[in-house]
C-alpha cells in the first residue's frame, strides 16, 4: 500500500469529460491506476540532453523524464481531454531546460521559456497552445498566487490555471529524488488530490530509474 498523506487545504479543478489517448506500456491497458513503475520505465519519453542549459542530475534528462510519466498518468487519472494533455506533456519536457544552476531559482522558468522558443519546440504545437505550454514554464516554479493572477491576463485563464496546476503537481512527485522520498512531497502544496495516492508510484519509479 501506498502512503496516504495529510488532506489538502486547496481547491482542486473539476476532472474534465473526455478520457485523451495516452499510450500506456505494453500489458498495462488503460486502467486509470497503472502502477508497473518498470513497464512505465521502459517507454520513458526521449528528451534530447542538448535541450538543457546546463547538466544535471536533478533537473536535467531523468527529473524530465520522470516527471513526464507523472503528468501522463495524472492526465489520465483527471480525465483531461488530448488537447489540454498535449499542452501539458510538452509543457512537462520543457519545463527545467533553461536552468543554469540546481538551487532554488525562481527565474528559471521563465529562462526555460526563453530557451523552448530559442530552439523552435513550441512549434510543435498550435500558437495558442504553445503560448499556454510557455505560460506553465513561465511560473512553475513562483507560487500559486502568483501564478493565478497572471493567468487572469491569459486568453483562457481557467485553462492556463489547469495546466499550470498539473505541471506542478508532476513536478513535485518527484521531488522524492532529493532524499526524504514522500516526505519531501508537500501534500498542502499539491492541488489534485489523486496526486497524493500516486506518491508511493514515484519512489517506485526513481528506483527503477534514477
Amino acid at each position: 500500500m501506498y502512503p496516504i498523506l495529510r488532506s489538502l487545504r486547496r481547491a482542486r479543478p473539476p476532472p474534465m469529460p473526455a478520457v485523451p489517448t495516452i499510450r500506456y506500456p505494453d500489458g498495462m491497458g488503460p486502467a486509470p491506476h497503472a502502477d508497473d513503475a518498470g513497464a512505465w520505465a521502459g517507454q520513458a519519453a526521449d528528451v534530447p540532453a542538448e535541450w538543457f542549459a546546463h547538466f544535471s542530475w536533478l533537473h536535467g534528462v531523468r527529473h524530465t523524464q520522470r516527471v513526464h510519466i507523472h503528468g501522463q498518468r495524472l492526465v489520465r487519472e483527471l480525465r483531461w481531454p488530448e488537447d489540454d494533455a498535449a499542452v501539458v506533456l510538452s509543457a512537462v519536457l520543457w519545463h527545467d531546460i533553461g536552468r543554469v544552476n540546481d538551487g532554488w531559482d525562481p527565474q528559471h522558468g521563465a529562462l526555460g521559456a526563453a530557451r523552448v522558443v530559442e530552439l523552435g519546440l513550441h512549434e510543435s504545437l498550435p500558437e495558442a497552445d504553445a503560448q499556454l505550454a510557455l505560460f506553465a514554464i513561465r511560473y512553475h516554479c513562483r507560487d500559486d498566487g502568483q501564478g493565478s493572477l497572471r493567468a487572469a491576463g491569459q486568453d483562457d485563464p481557467e485553462r492556463a490555471l489547469r495546466i499550470l496546476w498539473l505541471l506542478k503537481d508532476a513536478d513535485a512527485l518527484d521531488r522524492v529524488r532529493l532524499g526524504g522520498g514522500a516526505y519531501d512531497v508537500d501534500s498542502t502544496a499539491l492541488r489534485h488530490e489523486c496526486t497524493l495516492a500516486m506518491v508511493g508510484f514515484a519512489e517506485e519509479l526513481l528506483s527503477v530509474m534514477p
